[in-house]
């Protein structure tokens, strides 16, 4: 059975909400600080390697888009970046009987395909994840988010685990990772600030992210699955486009030359 539910306004200091809907159940309200979440879940991982292989200063990985996920993406209607929109894919979408968005990236992870609606690629506010029939199983509506960036649904444990900042926008304190049971019905833990954005990669017990921006510091970070703890921050020269993966290498196109890094979990 499908399942809905709706993320609103996860600003850095205040409180917020999220909505989580099934069909035939009302909408239930969970708060959400800043602060420590009560009772986070256990961790999950059981030690790892991680280790850069290469940096290659020279290299170029444009046209590589596709192997990091990316089916189709645009800026807006008529301003295409990579690939074509699937046929079976709607072109816009209808929120509340008022607000009609376009869609601005579809991307591959796993069995679904993820179809981002929103004025433009900064500002989705509506996710649909696709099955491998074309039938939707999940919907997420952003109201008050200025953007969902990335998302990846667990089936197993529905859990959905979502970044909101890009990885060229935003600010440190929202560049977070976030993990959220459909099952429970509340957030089960976010990342430490300044961790994650953009795309990520899911393990089966660990999560690898990547951060940068201007002036800072840029990391391939490694989280714990179970408990969003950050394990490892590797510091990279410069900030990464994307992770792309690779058997046990993760390849990171950055804003100057290509990093590899080699992760294995035990």
């Amino acid at each position: 059975m499908p399942n809905f539910f709706s993320l609103f306004a996860l600003s850095a200091f205040s409180v917020s909400s999220i909505f989580a809907q099934t069909p035939g159940d009302a909408a239930v309200e969970i708060e959400i600080s800043k602060g420590a979440i009560e009772k986070a879940p256990p961790a999950k991982s059981n030690g790892f390697s991680l280790k850069q292989t290469r940096f290659d200063a020279s290299a170029d990985l444009t046209g590589e888009k596709n192997r990091s996920g990316a089916v189709f993406q645009s800026f807006k209607p008529g301003n295409v970046w990579h690939g074509e929109l699937p046929g079976f894919v709607p072109p816009e979408i209808e929120i509340g009987g008022e607000d009609r968005f376009p869609c601005t990236d579809v991307y591959e992870d796993g069995p679904f395909l993820y179809a981002h609606y929103g004025l433009d690629h900064y500002k989705t506010r509506v996710v649909v994840v696709i099955d491998q029939n074309r039938r939707e199983v999940l919907r997420l509506t952003a109201y008050s988010q200025p953007n969902i960036s990335r998302v990846h649904f667990d089936p197993e444990t529905e859990i959905v685990y979502y970044t909101i900042e890009e990885a060229n926008t935003g600010i440190k304190a929202n560049a977070i990772l976030h993990a959220f049971s459909l099952t429970e019905k509340k957030q089960l833990w976010r990342s430490d600030a300044g961790i994650a954005h953009g795309n990520f990669i899911a393990c089966d017990k660990h999560i690898v992210t990547h951060y940068g921006f201007t002036g800072e510091d840029d990391f391939i970070c490694v989280i714990d699955k179970g408990n969003g703890k950050t394990l490892k921050k590797h510091k990279i020269k410069t900030a990464a486009n994307a992770l792309i993966r690779d058997g046990e290498t993760i390849i990171a196109p950055c804003y100057e030359g290509v990093v590899e890094v080699r992760f294995g979990e035990r």
